[in-house]
C-alpha cells in the first residue's frame, strides 16, 4: 500500500478524528474548537508516517480556518483583562494552530523529499501551511495583547530554512512567488510595528492590509553590510521576537535572519499620500476601510517604524514602588469632578500598580491589586503615587496580558495633572456638554493648554469650555486649533481662549 494512503486500521484516537471530520461541522463554528483541538493533538501524538499524518493535518485544515473566521470578530472590541470566556477561546485557537504548524513542519522535515511532489506536497506549499498557521496565531495573540506563543517564531524562522536550505533557489517555485515567503514577511511586518501598541481592531486591520503589501519586506539569510540601522534580526534557537540592529546587535554565531521593511514603509507612504489626494483605496485594490481616520492613523504609525526602526532614546531606570492607578476615563472625570468619594469608591477609582521601570516621561507597570477593566493600547489612566497627590494623566502606549491576573502596560506621561471641564462645541446640537480634561500647558514639548476627549469629539473652530472651580461656573469661548494626540479611543487637542466676551 502506497505510504500517501490511510491504512484500514488505525488508533482509536485517529478512528475517532476521522470519524468527527466525516460528520458535518457544527452548526456554530466554536462548537468545534474542543473537539478540533482534542484530534490535532492526538494526530501528533500518533506519530503516524509523514505522508499519512500529512493528509489528515490537510482534512483538518479547512475546520480550523472556519472555526478562526468565527472567533477573530468575537475579539475585535478585546479589553484587558480579557473576558474569561474568550480568553479560553483565543488560547484554544493559539494552541490548535500552533499544533498545526508543529505537524506541517515535521512532514516537512521527516517525510522522503523524493515523495514531496505535486501541488498538495510540494515543499513550498507544506511551509506555507506551516507559516499560515503561525501568522493566525500572530494575530489572534495580538487581538488579545498577548505575548509571542511558545516556538512561534522559532517555528516560522524553521519553516524559512527548511524551504531556502543553504540558499539554493527552487526552480519549480520561486521564492518571490512563494505564498509561504509572503506569509512570513508580513508576520515580520506586523512585529515590526509593534501591534501591542494598537488596539484589536486596529492591528486585525494592519494584518489585513500586510497580505496586500508585506511582500515588499526585504529577508536576508547574511549579516546585512549596509544602512544596518534599518534591519532586524532573529536567531532561531532564542524564539524571541524580532530586534531591531540599531536596539541590539545581532549574535555573533547561530542560525540568523535579517529583513527589513523600508520598501513596505515607502510603499505605505505612498498609499496614505495618495489616499490624501483624494484617490479611492479601490483604485490601488484596497477595500475603502484603508481611507477610514482611525486606520490612516495606524498606517502612520506603522509606516514610521517600517521606515526606521525605533531605538531607544532615553535610558530606562528600574523601580519598584507602588502607585494608584484609576484605569478607567468616565470614573477619573468624575473623580477629579467630585462626584466620586475616593473613600467609598475606591474599588471603583483606584487600584494598585508596580512601577516596573520608568524613563523620561514614561513608565512600565504591572497591576498588583484591585480590579481593573477596559485597559486598552491607546486609552488613558489617571496615576498618583500617594492618596494625597495629584492625579498625572497618562496614555497608554503597549499593554501586555498572558493570563486574567498578571496585566502589564506601558504609558507616557501626559500632563502631570489635569482639570475636569465640559465643552460645547457649537453647531453639534448636543443636548448636554461633554465631558473633556483640561491639560495645562508643557513647555519642554512646546504644548500649550490643551483638552483630552473621547474620540470623534474635535471639529475645527469654535466651542464653548465650561469651567467649575470651587462651586464656580465659568465660560468661555474658545476655538479648537489642531490635533495633537489622536488614537481609536481618545483626541488631544490644542485651542485659544477667544478674549471676546461669552
Amino acid at each position: 500500500m502506497p505510504d500517501n494512503e490511510l491504512p484500514p486500521q488505525q488508533s482509536p484516537a485517529i478512528q475517532a478524528a476521522l470519524s468527527w471530520l466525516a460528520a458535518a461541522p457544527a452548526a456554530d463554528p466554536l462548537l468545534d474548537l474542543v473537539p478540533l483541538r482534542t484530534h490535532v493533538d492526538a494526530l501528533l501524538e500518533a506519530r503516524l508516517p509523514p505522508l499519512q499524518a500529512l493528509k489528515i493535518l490537510e482534512l483538518f485544515q479547512p475546520r480550523a480556518g472556519r472555526v478562526a473566521d468565527a472567533a477573530k470578530p468575537l475579539l475585535l472590541d478585546a479589553v484587558l483583562p480579557l473576558a474569561r470566556r474568550l480568553r479560553n477561546v483565543a488560547q484554544a485557537m493559539i494552541e490548535v494552530h500552533g499544533a498545526m504548524a508543529a505537524g506541517y513542519l515535521r512532514g516537512l522535515r521527516d517525510a522522503d523529499q523524493a515523495k514531496l511532489k505535486g501541488p498538495q506536497r510540494h515543499p513550498t506549499v507544506l511551509a506555507h501551511h506551516a507559516l499560515r498557521n503561525l501568522a493566525q496565531q500572530q494575530e489572534i495573540t495580538a487581538l488579545i495583547s498577548g505575548p509571542a506563543p511558545v516556538d512561534m517564531w522559532a517555528r516560522a524562522q524553521q519553516a524559512f530554512h527548511l524551504r531556502h536550505p543553504v540558499n539554493q533557489i527552487d526552480p519549480e517555485l520561486p521564492p518571490e512567488n512563494s505564498p509561504a515567503d509572503r506569509t512570513l514577511k508580513g508576520m515580520l511586518a506586523l512585529a515590526a510595528a509593534q501591534p501591542e501598541s494598537m488596539a484589536p481592531r486596529e492591528s486585525a486591520f494592519l494584518a489585513r492590509f500586510l497580505k496586500r503589501y508585506g511582500a515588499a519586506v526585504e529577508i536576508s539569510p547574511a549579516r546585512p553590510a549596509v544602512r544596518p540601522e534599518e534591519w532586524l534580526w532573529l536567531e532561531e534557537t532564542r524564539d524571541l521576537p524580532p530586534v531591531a540592529m540599531a536596539r541590539r546587535p545581532p549574535a555573533e554565531a547561530g542560525n540568523l535572519l535579517y529583513f527589513r521593511c523600508t520598501a513596505l514603509g515607502e510603499m505605505t507612504r505612498e498609499v496614505i499620500t495618495q489616499i490624501a489626494d483624494g484617490v479611492a483605496p479601490a483604485a490601488m485594490d484596497l477595500d475603502d476601510e484603508v481611507a477610514y481616520p482611525d486606520f490612516l492613523n495606524v498606517l502612520r504609525r506603522a509606516q514610521e517604524r517600517w521606515a526606521s526602526p525605533p531605538r531607544r532614546l532615553f535610558a530606562r531606570h528600574r523601580h519598584n514602588y507602588r502607585v494608584h492607578v484609576c484605569a478607567n476615563t468616565g470614573p477619573l472625570w468624575q473623580l477629579l469632578h467630585g462626584d466620586l468619594d475616593p473613600a467609598q469608591d475606591a474599588g471603583l477609582v483606584s487600584t494598585d500598580w508596580m512601577v516596573l521601570n520608568e524613563r523620561a516621561g514614561g513608565f512600565a507597570m504591572m497591576h498588583v491589586a484591585g480590579g481593573i477593566s477596559g485597559l486598552v493600547p491607546g486609552g488613558i489612566i489617571g496615576m498618583r503615587a500617594a492618596p494625597d497627590a495629584q492625579w498625572s494623566i497618562c496614555l497608554v502606549r503597549w499593554a501586555r496580558s498572558d493570563n486574567p491576573e498578571h496585566v502589564e502596560i506601558g504609558l507616557e506621561l501626559l500632563a502631570p495633572s489635569a482639570e475636569p471641564v465640559r465643552i460645547a462645541p457649537q453647531g453639534r446640537g448636543e443636548s448636554n456638554p461633554l465631558p473633556a480634561l483640561l491639560l495645562p500647558p508643557i513647555p519642554r514639548m512646546d504644548r500649550g493648554e490643551s483638552l483630552l476627549t473621547a474620540r470623534g469629539v474635535f471639529r475645527p473652530g469654535r466651542f464653548a469650555l465650561i469651567s467649575e472651580p470651587r462651586d464656580q461656573v465659568r465660560v468661555f469661548q474658545c476655538n479648537a486649533m489642531n490635533i495633537d494626540i489622536q488614537t481609536s479611543s481618545i483626541e488631544v487637542f490644542g485651542f485659544d481662549r477667544d478674549p471676546s466676551p461669552v
